[in-house]
């Protein structure tokens, strides 16, 4: 059992004398097996350990820390196992890459390249008014392939997550199920490979080719450019333009504009638009978001968004309106994290009217990375 001391600086505890004993030697008996393995305190201070007699009884409890010092919280038998396994799982899945790395690199320069991944998993838990749960998972791995070449990138995308009912912006045009601003159908699992011709801090260009993992599978090949201007140390221009071709769907491209202005160093205010136009599409689909990031903590962050999107082959442009609020913090650990999201959105309906409603979507995060030399 962890027990958690709250004091408030200045003030004094009104607890009966023997609690007040009884939680003190419960907390210098826990802090002594956790530390004195490493001979610090729980200040991280030194110690030094005295041995005692066989027959000299338990040492006294140790008082409890002045409100100006920082209680280290403690830590239990199941998060030290959960923490074991986050790392074994990244040592295990490092290995194999840097095994695949080694076998298609160049021996030579292996001392000089780093092998690097990052894995996301989410598991997404979506309430919509009128309709029943959706839950679903998806996956987004990035593997840095350097000793193979240090331009080489390759991905892997698999998404279950439920579909919103409301648009969004392309989250990665040209990837199948990514390049649509509605009507996101992404129950699939797709690998590309990317090679990176310009990086630099104000362009970056590269040429991806893929196969969608479905029966029949359905391969695509795109070329993605980005071009940063700042105005300033606090406003900056992004603009990217994505040419693709799906089969058997066909080419495409999608155009996206960003604004960003820094407001202070906690908060980031976003303009972002993008329009797609691609066979299969009937018209020119269009959506633009204004955000507003604000970092609540080393640990949290909350995003305010409106956002209004539309197709330019519809009598009326603009087929839906939304404003959500998504708040994000890590749940104990570094490596996991959790979002909520209310949401209220106006879809428009057959007769030309936009009625209101409510959705709520729970995600949860696990990232699993590791970087290693030969």
């Amino acid at each position: 059992m962890v027990w958690f001391l709250f004091r408030k600086k200045g003030q004094v505890t009104r607890q009966a004398e023997a609690l007040r004993l009884f939680h003190a030697v419960i907390l210098a008996a826990a802090l002594f097996f956790q530390f004195v393995g490493a001979g610090v305190s729980s200040a991280g201070e030194k110690a030094e350990v005295q041995p005692a007699p066989a027959t000299q009884p338990a040492p006294a409890a140790t008082p409890p820390p002045s409100p100006e010092t920082p209680i280290e919280p403690i830590e239990t038998k199941s998060t030290n196992t959960a923490d074991e396994t986050h790392e074994y799982m990244q040592r295990n899945i490092l290995e194999q890459v840097v095994r695949f790395d080694d076998f298609f690199g160049n021996p030579k320069t292996a001392n000089l390249r780093q092998t690097r991944y990052q894995i996301r998993l989410r598991s997404a838990i979506r309430a919509e008014e009128g309709e029943n749960l959706k839950f679903g998972p998806s996956i987004r791995a990035n593997l840095v392939l350097s000793k193979i070449n240090e331009r080489l990138r390759l991905t892997i995308s698999g998404d279950n997550e439920p579909p919103p009912v409301t648009p969004s912006l392309p989250e990665d045009p040209g990837n199948p199920g990514f390049d649509r601003t509605s009507g996101n159908t992404t129950k699939f699992v797709n690998t590309e490979l990317r090679y990176g011709l310009i990086k630099s801090p104000s362009m970056d260009l590269f040429l991806g080719a893929g196969v969608r993992i479905v029966l029949p599978p359905e391969a695509f090949v795109r070329s993605r450019f980005q071009y940063n201007y700042h105005f300033s140390d606090t406003s900056l221009f992004r603009f990217e333009e994505t040419l693709f071709v799906i089969t058997p769907k066909g080419p495409g491209t999608t155009t996206e504009l960003t604004l960003e202005r820094l407001l202070d160093k906690e908060t980031l205010l976003r303009w972002a638009s993008s329009g797609t136009a691609a066979r299969g599409i009937q018209g020119f689909e269009m959506g633009s978001e204004l955000s507003l990031i604000h970092e609540l903590s080393n640990q949290s962050a909350i995003t305010v968004l409106g956002g209004v999107y539309g197709n330019t082959s519809f009598y009326d442009t603009v087929s839906n309106y939304r404003l959500l609020t998504r708040y994000r913090r890590d749940l104990l650990r570094k490596w996991v994290y959790f979002e909520l999201e209310p949401e209220i959105f106006w879809p428009r309906t057959g007769d030309r009217q936009f009625p209101t409603k409510f959705a709520f979507t729970f995600r949860l995060e696990i990232v699993l990375e590791g970087t290693a030399a030969k």
